[in-house]
C-alpha cells in the first residue's frame, strides 16, 4: 500500500511541469490574441508585452500586425520605417506578403514612387499593384517609347482592371498609342472571355465597319436567342462562327429545346462538318442536363467525331432516367479504357445487367465492388442485401519522429500555434510551407499531430493525398462535435449521422472555416440562411462572428437541414442536393414520376452537387459503422425520388 501511494505521489509529482507548461502555453496563447484583437482596433497597448509574449513564436505576426494597423491610421510615412525593418527580418511569413502589398499600396497612393520601386520586387500579381508598377514606371523611366510599346501589349491582353489604371491607361492614350486594331484585339479577347460590359465599352471607340461583328458577339451574349434567331431567318446575315458558337452553346444550356429548334431550322451550308457536330452535341448535352425525354434521340444525332468523354458519359445518364436498360449498356460498352475501373460505371453496368436478367454477371460486379471503401461500395452491397463491411487499418504514431520535426520545422510549429489562436488561413500557410519538402514518411506523422491537434481539416487533406484514406479512424474522427450534434440531433429530430455527415463534406470539422461565397463554420451557413433557420427554429438571431461558434452553428445547420428534410418529405437525397444547390435548384430536376435515387443522383447536371449527396451517403455509412458496428440499410436513405405535394 505504501509503495503505490509513493507511487501515485511521484507520477503527481512529475505530471506537474507537464501541466504547467499547458496552462503557460494556454496563457500566452490568450495573450497574443487578445494583443491581436487590439492591434486589429488599431489600439496602442497601454503597456509593453510580457516577456512571455515577446517570446511566443506568433510574436512576428502580432508586429506585423500592429505596423499594418499603423499604414491604416493613413499618416504618411510613419509605418516605412517599421514595415522595412520588419520585411528584412521575416521576409517569408505569410503574413509577410499582406504585410508588403498594404504597404506598397500606401506608398503608391502617396506618389513616392522611388520608394515604392526600391522596395517592390514585382512577385506580386495582385492587379493594384501592378497597376501602380505602371505608373511608377512612367513616372521613372526615362525611356517612354520603350513604356508605351510595354503598357500597350499590356493593355491590348489585359482583363478588366482596378481604377489605378486608368492613369497608366490615360498616358497610353494621350500618347496616340492605342490604335483601331489594338482595340479591337482588347474587345475580342473580351468577348471571348465572356465579358460583355468591357468589349461594349471597348466597341464604342471603334470605327462602324470594325464594331459592326462585335456588336453581333456581344448581342449573341447578352440576347443569345434573338441573335441566333436573327442569323438563322436571314441567309444573307453573315456571322463569326466563334461569335455563333459561343451564343448557341449559351442557349443551349439555358434553353435547350429552343436551341433544338433553331439548329432544326438552320441551313447546315453555311457552316462545315464539324461545327455543326458541335452545335448537336451542345443541344444533346442541354437536353440531357434538362432530363428532357428527347435527349435520347439528340444523342443519337451527334455525329460520331463531334462524341467525346462528356458526350458519352451523359448518354448514359440519359439513358437511365428514361429506363432503357439496353441502350444504356450499349453506351457503357463506348466509354474510354480509363472508365474501365471506375466504380461509378463499373456499377452502372452491373445495375445494367441486373435489370436485363444477367444475373451473374451483375453478381459478379456487385460482389467485387462491395470490397471496396466508398458510396458504390455500399450501393453494391445493398443490391446483394449483403453486410457491408469497410476496409480500414490503422496508422502508427512515431513519437519520436514527431518531437524531431516540432523542434526542427519552425514553420510546422507556427502552423500549429496559429492554429490553435484561430488564425486558420496563416495556419493553413505555414503548414503548406511546413509539409512542402517533408518526405512521405514525415508528412504521415505531421498528419498524425494535426489529428491530435483537433486539426482534422489538414489531417485528412494529408492522408488523401498520401493515399492513406482508409484509415477511417483518421479520416473520420468519431468524437468531432459528439455532444454538439447529439444536441442538435435531438432538437432537429434528425438523425445524428446525417448531422455528421455532412459537417465533414462541408468543413472537414474546421470550426472557422470561411467559402469564397462567405459560408460559415462547420456547417457552412451563409448569415441570411442561419437567421432565417433561427426564425423558423425559434432560436435566437445569430451575428456573423456566432457561426463561428460550434454549438450555435451545428444548431442552426440542424434546424435547416430539419427544414429541407420536411419540405422533401423526409427524403434524404432531395434534403443534401437542396443543402448544396439550394431548393430552386433540386425542384427544377424532380421526375415526374417516382425514379430510383441512385438513378436521381447520377443524372444531378452539377457535377459538384452529384458528388456532394454521394459523398455524405459514404459519410453516414462509415459513421454509422463506427458508432454502432454496422451500416444502416441504404433503404432509409435512397428511397425513389418523388414530388411532394406541398
Amino acid at each position: 500500500m505504501k509503495n503505490r501511494t509513493a507511487a501515485l505521489f511521484l507520477a503527481i509529482l512529475l505530471a506537474v511541469p507537464a501541466i504547467a507548461r499547458a496552462d503557460d502555453d494556454d496563457a500566452v496563447r490568450q495573450q497574443f490574441r487578445d494583443a491581436m484583437t487590439s492591434a486589429r482596433a488599431g489600439q496602442t497597448p497601454a503597456q509593453p508585452d510580457s516577456a512571455a509574449l515577446r517570446d511566443y513564436v506568433l510574436y512576428p505576426y502580432l508586429e506585423a500586425t500592429r505596423i499594418q494597423s499603423l499604414i491604416s491610421r493613413g499618416i504618411d510615412g510613419s509605418a516605412d520605417a517599421a514595415a522595412a525593418r520588419w520585411l528584412n527580418a521575416h521576409p517569408d511569413l505569410p503574413v509577410s506578403r499582406e504585410l508588403r502589398r498594404q504597404w506598397l499600396r500606401d506608398i503608391a497612393a502617396r506618389g513616392d514612387w522611388p520608394l515604392f520601386t526600391a522596395q517592390d520586387d514585382g512577385s506580386d500579381s495582385d492587379p493594384t499593384l501592378v497597376c501602380y508598377r505602371w505608373q511608377a514606371r512612367i513616372a521613372s523611366d526615362g525611356d517612354p517609347a520603350a513604356t508605351g510599346q510595354a503598357l500597350l501589349a499590356f493593355w491590348v491582353d489585359a482583363p478588366q482592371m482596378p481604377a489605378v489604371c486608368n492613369p497608366p491607361f490615360d498616358w497610353l492614350q494621350a500618347q496616340n498609342l492605342i490604335g483601331d486594331a489594338a482595340v479591337e484585339q482588347r474587345a475580342r479577347k473580351a468577348l471571348s472571355a465572356g465579358n460583355s460590359y468591357l468589349a461594349g465599352v471597348l466597341i464604342q471607340r471603334l470605327p462602324p465597319e470594325r464594331a459592326a461583328p462585335l456588336r453581333q458577339w456581344q448581342r449573341l451574349l447578352d440576347d443569345p436567342q434573338q441573335a441566333l434567331s436573327a442569323i438563322v431567318g436571314d441567309p444573307r446575315q453573315r456571322f463569326e462562327w466563334t461569335a455563333f458558337d459561343a451564343g448557341f452553346q449559351k442557349l443551349a444550356r439555358r434553353d435547350p429545346p429552343t436551341a433544338q429548334t433553331l439548329l432544326k431550322q438552320f441551313d447546315r451550308s453555311r457552316i462545315d462538318d464539324a461545327q455543326y457536330g458541335e452545335l448537336c452535341r451542345a443541344v444533346a448535352l442541354g437536353l440531357a442536363w434538362d432530363r428532357d425525354p428527347g435527349a435520347i434521340a439528340a444523342f443519337q444525332a451527334v455525329p460520331e467525331d463531334a462524341v467525346d468523354d462528356t458526350v458519352r458519359e451523359w448518354r448514359v445518364r440519359a439513358a437511365l432516367w428514361n429506363g432503357d436498360w439496353q441502350l444504356a449498356a450499349n453506351w457503357l460498352q463506348t466509354l474510354p479504357a480509363s472508365a474501365a475501373d471506375d466504380p461509378r460505371w463499373a456499377y452502372w453496368r452491373a445495375r445494367s445487367a441486373e435489370q436485363l436478367g444477367q444475373n451473374d454477371q451483375a453478381r459478379a460486379l456487385y460482389s467485387s465492388l462491395a470490397q471496396s471503401n466508398g458510396y458504390y461500395g455500399v450501393l453494391s452491397a445493398w443490391r446483394l442485401g449483403a453486410r457491408y463491411q469497410p476496409q480500414t487499418r490503422d496508422l502508427d504514431a512515431d513519437h519520436a519522429a514527431q518531437k524531431r520535426l516540432l523542434k526542427r520545422n519552425d514553420a510546422l510549429l507556427r502552423a500549429r500555434e496559429l492554429y490553435f489562436v484561430d488564425e486558420v488561413p496563416w495556419a493553413d500557410s505555414e503548414w503548406r510551407t511546413a509539409t512542402a519538402t517533408m518526405t512521405d514518411a514525415d508528412r504521415l506523422q505531421a498528419a498524425l499531430l494535426a489529428s491530435h491537434w483537433g486539426w482534422h481539416w489538414q489531417a485528412v487533406l494529408m492522408l488523401t493525398r498520401l493515399d492513406d484514406s482508409d484509415a477511417l479512424d483518421l479520416m473520420y474522427p468519431k468524437k468531432a462535435y459528439a455532444d454538439e450534434i447529439r444536441n442538435a440531433a435531438k432538437q432537429s429530430d434528425l438523425p445524428p449521422a446525417w448531422i455528421y455527415g455532412v459537417m465533414r463534406q462541408e468543413s472537414l470539422f474546421l470550426r472557422q472555416a470561411v467559402s469564397s461565397s462567405d459560408a460559415l463554420g462547420l456547417l457552412q451557413l451563409k448569415l441570411a440562411t442561419a437567421r432565417d433557420a433561427a426564425r423558423r427554429a425559434g432560436l435566437p438571431r445569430p451575428d456573423r462572428d456566432d457561426l463561428f461558434d460550434a454549438r450555435t452553428n451545428i444548431a442552426l445547420g440542424s434546424a435547416y437541414l430539419r427544414q429541407m428534410t420536411d419540405r422533401y418529405g423526409g427524403q434524404f437525397v432531395l434534403t443534401v442536393a437542396s443543402y448544396n444547390a439550394g431548393p430552386n435548384a433540386v425542384a427544377r430536376w424532380l421526375p415526374d414520376t417516382p425514379l430510383d435515387a441512385d438513378i436521381w443522383i447520377e443524372n444531378v447536371p452539377y457535377n459538384e452537387t452529384r458528388k456532394y449527396v454521394e459523398r455524405i451517403a459514404w459519410h453516414i455509412a462509415v459513421h454509422d459503422w463506427q458508432t454502432s458496428g454496422k451500416i444502416r440499410d441504404f433503404d432509409d436513405l435512397l428511397q425513389p425520388v418523388h414530388r411532394v405535394t406541398p
